[in-house]
C-alpha cells in the first residue's frame, strides 16, 4: 500500500514546488531584463516632474571599457539610483531635464526628443543615447522606460559633425593647444573639444555630451590616449604636450571611419 503511495506522494510534491520554480524563473528573467533598462519616477512639484531614475550598473559605465568600467559589472550589480527632473516643452511629447550623471563634473543635460533616424523617440541621458521604451503621464505623475541595452548608432548628422570639426581645425595656426572647456563663439583659436561643440551646433542646433559622434572620439581616444588622459579625455588630450597637430587631426578621422 505504501508503495502504490509512493508515485502519488511524488507527484503531490513536484506539483506543490512547481509554482515556486516558476516564480523563482520569473524573478530571475525579470532581474536579468531590468538590466536592460533605466525607469525613471518622477511627481510634478508644479514646475516641472522631478524624481529619480534607476541606471543599471553596464549604464552607469557609459555602455564601454572605458578605464575598465564593464569589468565591474555582472547580472547581479544592483542599480545607481540618480536623481532627475523633465518638463514638457512641446505638445509632441519632448522633455528636457536634468539627470545626475556618474561623475560631479558630468553635464546632467537629460532629454526625449523626436529623431529623423529612428522610430521611436530618442532618450538623451549623460551616459547615452537610447531609444525610448514608454512615457507615461497620469495625473501628477510621470513614469520613463528606456531601453538601454544598446547605445544608439552614429548617424550621418555625426558623420557631418566630424566633417565640420576637421573644418575648424583646418591648419596648426588656429588650434588652441590650451583648452579649459569654455567655447567662445568667434574665438581666434579653436581646440578639439571645441571644435566637435561647435560642429554639433552647426549640424543639429544644439550639443549634447553624448552625441554618438562625440563617443566615437573617446572611443577612439581610449585606444591611443595612454597616460595623456585623465579626467576631462578631449581636453587633457588636447593640451598634453606631447600631442600634435597632426594626432588630433588624426583622431577625428580615426572617428569618423568608424561611423
Amino acid at each position: 500500500m505504501i508503495k502504490n503511495q509512493l508515485p502519488t506522494l511524488g507527484k503531490l510534491i513536484l506539483t506543490s514546488l512547481l509554482p515556486i520554480v516558476l516564480l523563482m524563473s520569473s524573478n530571475s528573467a525579470l532581474s536579468q531584463s531590468n538590466q536592460d533598462f533605466v525607469v525613471c519616477k518622477l511627481k510634478n512639484n508644479g514646475s516641472e516632474f522631478a524624481g529619480t531614475c534607476s541606471v543599471p550598473c553596464a549604464v552607469n559605465a557609459l555602455k564601454a571599457n572605458f578605464d575598465k568600467l564593464l569589468q565591474s559589472c555582472s547580472d547581479s550589480s544592483p542599480p545607481r539610483i540618480v536623481t532627475a527632473s523633465l518638463k514638457k516643452v512641446d505638445l509632441k511629447g519632448n522633455y528636457l531635464g536634468k539627470m545626475e550623471g556618474k561623475y560631479p563634473e558630468d553635464p546632467t543635460r537629460f532629454e526625449i526628443a523626436d529623431s529623423k533616424y529612428v522610430a521611436t523617440k530618442v532618450a538623451k541621458l549623460p551616459f547615452g543615447w537610447f531609444p525610448l521604451a514608454s512615457i507615461q503621464e497620469e495625473g501628477d505623475s510621470l513614469q520613463v522606460t528606456i531601453n538601454a541595452d544598446k547605445v544608439l548608432p552614429a548617424t550621418q548628422d555625426d558623420l557631418n559633425i566630424i566633417d565640420r570639426a576637421l573644418q575648424l581645425l583646418a591648419s596648426p595656426d588656429i588650434w588652441n593647444k590650451n583648452d579649459n572647456r569654455i567655447c567662445l563663439p568667434n574665438a581666434a583659436k579653436i581646440s578639439l573639444f571645441c571644435a566637435l561643440t561647435q560642429a554639433t551646433i552647426e549640424v543639429s542646433g544644439g550639443v549634447h555630451y553624448r552625441q554618438p559622434a562625440h563617443e566615437k572620439v573617446r572611443e577612439v581616444l581610449n585606444e591611443v590616449g595612454g597616460d595623456r588622459v585623465k579626467t576631462h579625455r578631449l581636453m587633457d588630450y588636447n593640451n598634453h604636450p606631447d600631442t600634435t597637430f597632426d594626432e588630433v587631426r588624426k583622431l577625428l578621422v580615426d572617428a569618423k571611419a568608424r561611423i
